[in-house]
């Protein structure tokens, strides 16, 4: 593993302005999963898993990628009748036969299913190339959500977002730039104009930084439950906000902590512990506050990468999300000032869909309508007869759940692996000289039927959290231009935390209007976080109580919240929401603990295990790097497709 960060987004964050501590009150920061159980008991929440319908999902949108908003009810109630419950397996052997052999399976389309596609016919572009996945579409949570508001097409990201940029100084940096040439994406990105703003608004090129790691980033309104709003509260220490003068210095010398232990091995040391170990004894955040510390943190962490909070996940991956303390390591890794300032983000309106569709396009150009630029790829169209056509060499055949993936033989001599799937009411097999995994390993671990212990061992060693990404299209954003900020964050309720962003200039062309008398998304990241469960119980009662709730149930929770924040300042939930969807990602993050990257007692991690082949299956996905990022991704894929080059040879 390499010591150099990776991770979603990178910024330097300004000294702390205007260090006084004044104010008072009682009111402590929270933030936490909606309608949580009391009990600790990971299997208590009762959440139905299968048998769901269109209304649990709820609305999708327009175009492509309409009613293929996340994990809908189709994915579930396959995924958990069929391979998590194994009601299929029995019927393996009697599954006939299609299509004839081909040079490479790959199990899932998202963006390092789609790299390895690309890298494999890039060097045999005469082989045969079949992409089985799960959804309605590829692209895996690089996928967005589109709408159509009085006139105006929206876009927004289902999950995955961000590129970091300037390239060349993201990659001295340590965060990888992969496929640049191929991708098109230029140096760096220009932006539209923001029109009609009634006063002076920061509006971040991104959502993700000015949630910590950026606050200068953005103007933002902290709302506390009953009270005024407080704007800008790192400016000015947190003076006006209802929390502590305990809390608020704190949160003030965390943020300014930079002389955590020098040592050789920095990187192993921080994930011998967890985060919140780290706050408490190295950077000496002080007890009776260290939990509401932890409470205004894990939010943070979870929705940028490390999927749960503070108490179990190693501090080693919160370094790699630039948390507060641990994020002095970024210095001392270098020998000098922090090699990420002047780095950002750059986000298409749909997030990384851009990606997905590029390398689609690269090795099946007729799969998408229009030209390759850089606004025909953002709205192009999927010409969905062309996928999976018998005489093409490369196949894309969607909606099918694959739950068996074994070889031919004893693995070590077999010549050829068998993929069996279901699509619809059939089941299928195909046959292939190789196959790539290229899901995550809660799936890996229930398809792959003839892997040896060591890797059901490091299979088992992963384990996920739930995100709910909630896109919510306004006709307008009056209430913002009033308050004067971009960002708001708050402490009770469903969600913790949405911005507007800038949109990029594609191609000389603008994309969508950011201007407060007009149509907009504001996106959220919400995880579901519970202190205190024991791991890994946190991750299945998060996921449980993720699917436990209905669109009725989110929808009403959204226009409660919106209104209660910003109804002082003119909102209208009836007149002002446009439409509501919902992106359930029921296994969004790894969740890295301590040991995770390094290995315990003498063993490899099990990234490093699975990063090999079984014999003719290899396994690519952004959580085998350790950080979740499209770039990530991309290198995972690019890894596993040449290692199966290399066995065909």
């Amino acid at each position: 593993m390499n010591n150099r960060r990776h991770g979603p987004a990178s910024v330097t964050r300004r000294d702390f302005v205007g260090g006084t501590l004044v104010g008072s009150g009682a009111a402590l920061l929270a933030a936490s999963a909606p309608a949580l159980p009391t009990s600790a008991q990971a299997q208590t929440v009762d959440a139905p898993l299968t048998g769901l319908g269109p209304d649990w999902t709820g609305p999708g949108g327009v175009g492509d990628y309409a009613g293929k908003n996340g994990n809908t009810h189709e994915v579930i109630n396959a995924a958990h009748g069929d391979i998590r419950n194994g009601s299929l397996d029995k019927r393996v052997a009697n599954t006939k036969v299609v299509d004839g052999l081909y040079d490479l399976i790959i199990v899932g389309a998202g963006i390092s299913g789609l790299t390895a596609a690309y890298t494999f016919l890039k060097e045999k572009p005469d082989a045969k190339v079949l992409v089985l996945d799960q959804h309605g579409i590829f692209g895996g949570e690089a996928k967005q959500n589109d709408f159509e508001v009085d006139g105006y097409h929206l876009t927004a990201p289902q999950g995955s977002t961000g590129i970091v940029v300037p390239f060349a100084r993201a990659v001295e940096s340590g965060f990888p730039s992969p496929f640049l040439k191929e991708l098109g994406y230029p140096e760096a990105f220009t932006y539209q104009k923001v029109e009609n703003l009634s006063q002076p608004i920061q509006i971040p090129a991104d959502m993700w930084t000015p949630m910590h790691i950026g606050w200068e980033r953005a103007d933002m309104a902290f709302y506390y439950e009953g009270k005024e709003i407080v704007k800008n509260p790192w400016r000015n220490g947190f003076a006006e906000a209802p929390i502590s003068d305990r809390l608020k210095r704190a949160l003030v010398e965390l943020e300014l902590f930079r002389t955590p232990p020098r040592r050789d091995d920095w990187a192993q040391w921080l994930d011998t512990m967890s985060y919140k170990t780290f706050l408490k004894d190295v950077a000496k955040v002080p007890e009776d506050v260290l939990d509401d510390v932890c409470a205004y943190l894990d939010p943070v962490m979870a929705a940028m990468g490390c999927g749960q909070g503070s108490d179990i996940i190693s501090a080693y991956s919160a370094y790699n999300f630039m948390m507060p303390g641990v994020n002095a390591y970024t210095r001392y890794a270098n020998d000098g000032p922090d090699p990420t300032d002047g780095i950002y983000l750059a986000t298409f309106p749909g997030g990384n869909t851009f990606a997905a569709k590029r390398f689609l396009k690269l090795a099946k150009p007729e799969a998408l309508s229009g030209g390759s630029g850089l606004y025909d790829l953002q709205y192009s169209k999927v010409n969905w007869e062309t996928l999976d056509r018998p005489e093409d060499n490369y196949r894309l055949r969607l909606s099918s759940t694959v739950f068996s993936v074994v070889h031919e033989g004893k693995p070590g001599k077999a010549e050829t692996v068998r993929v069996t799937y279901a699509k619809g009411a059939e089941m299928h097999s195909v046959r292939g000289k190789a196959v790539i995994c290229a899901g995550q390993q809660h799936v890996n671990k229930r398809i792959c039927h003839d892997i040896s212990p060591k890797y059901r061992d490091a299979m088992n060693a992963f384990h996920h959290a739930p995100i709910l990404v909630l896109n919510v299209a306004l006709r307008n954003w009056k209430f913002l231009d009033k308050m004067g900020v971009a960002a708001v964050r708050w402490f009770e309720g469903l969600g913790w935390w949405t911005s507007l962003r800038k949109n990029l200039v594609l191609d000389g062309k603008e994309t969508q209007p950011l201007d407060p008398n007009k149509p907009v998304v504001l996106t959220q990241y919400i995880p579901f976080l519970m202190p205190g469960v024991p791991f890994p119980d946190q991750c299945t009662q998060a996921r449980l109580q993720l699917f436990s709730m209905s669109f009725a149930d989110i929808e009403a929770q959204v226009r409660e919240q919106f209104t209660k924040m910003f109804g002082p300042y003119g909102f209208d939930a009836e007149r002002d929401i446009a439409a509501i969807i919902s992106n359930r990602q029921g296994h969004a993050y790894f969740v890295a603990y301590p040991g995770f990257f390094y290995g315990k007692d003498g063993k490899s991690s099990p990234m490093e295990v699975l990063r090999e082949p079984f014999h003719r299956i290899a396994f690519s996905h952004s959580e085998l790097s350790g950080a979740q990022m499209w770039e990530t991704a991309a290198l995972e894929g690019e890894r596993a497709a040449k290692q199966i080059i290399g066995k065909l040879a």
